[in-house]
């Protein structure tokens, strides 16, 4: 009886967190559909005051809307599809390598860190845990600024390790911070990306959390070769023992960065008796 009671509270454990899983994935695919629109829609508008000017001529204008007219018949048709197409499509256009490494399955993707539907993104954080520059600047604007609070009262953020905070209005559930300096736009190294990569990792585990995506790590002010931080992630990867971790997106907008991300996945693939 109390092994039958304990298999039904893991289900009822389990299929809660499905549902909130779905839920969110809802949300972050509306929040898809919303910035595409924006982005169809913003050009338009500016034309519309051009031409409200006289700046605009009257041929430019219909141009102008037959054109955003057949741009909003393809985002109308892409998320008329079930979300797992949706965003199976959208990894189809920016997935650029994947493989398995152990158990976990691990992508290089250009792209936007906050276009990924994760768990959990990683933030290169600045020690004392302000979000001014750089990609924590880009996730405090779109997460709002208790992101920052929390990581600021969280820190210092030790070079090579991590902290976890809230996501914010964000659809991941948690920020992962981590240092890669001893101090603001200090040096960095191989070494100290892989330890803040493991650290990242093992504070997945403890969250218990599925997915996370991680940029480069210490190749801005941190001196880090874009060859030398993928290698150095991927090695903290290969090393790592999952329990509830099961996915990993390496993601940058920088090409560079991700071609880098692609090598090495590239290389281990090699090495890997088929």
């Amino acid at each position: 009886m109390l092994a039958i009671d304990g298999r039904l509270r893991y289900y009822r454990i389990m299929t809660k967190k499905e549902e909130a899983r779905q839920e969110r994935k809802l949300k972050f695919i509306e929040s898809l559909k919303r910035r595409q629109t924006r982005d169809i829609i913003e050009p338009l508008a500016k034309k519309i005051d051009s031409f409200m000017e006289g700046k605009l001529a009257p041929e430019d204008l219909f141009k102008a809307i037959h054109y955003v007219a057949a741009q909003s018949e393809k985002v109308t048709k892409k998320f008329r599809n079930r979300p797992d197409v949706v965003l199976a499509e959208i990894a189809m256009d920016e997935n650029k390598f994947t493989t398995e490494v152990g158990d976990i399955n691990v992508k290089a993707r250009l792209g936007d860190i906050m276009t990924l539907f994760v768990d959990a993104i990683v933030n290169p954080a600045d020690p004392r845990g302000v979000m001014t520059e750089g990609i924590a600047a880009a996730i405090k604007a779109a997460g709002g600024d208790e992101i920052e609070h929390e990581a600021v009262a969280k820190a210092p953020i030790a070079a090579g390790c991590a902290i976890a905070t809230t996501a914010g209005t964000l659809q991941n559930l948690r920020v992962i911070h981590v240092a890669v300096s001893a101090e603001p736009g200090g040096a960095s190294s191989p070494g100290t990306v892989k330890l803040a990569a493991s650290a990242a990792l093992k504070l997945v585990e403890e969250l218990d959390l599925e997915s996370i995506a991680i940029p480069g790590l210490g190749t801005g002010a941190g001196g880090v070769s874009p060859d030398d931080s993928a290698a150095a992630i991927f090695e903290a990867i290969r090393a790592h023992r999952p329990k509830s971790l099961s996915d990993v997106t390496l993601i940058a907008r920088d090409e560079a960065m991700v071609a880098a991300f692609v090598r090495v996945l590239e290389q281990f693939d090699m090495e890997v008796p088929s």
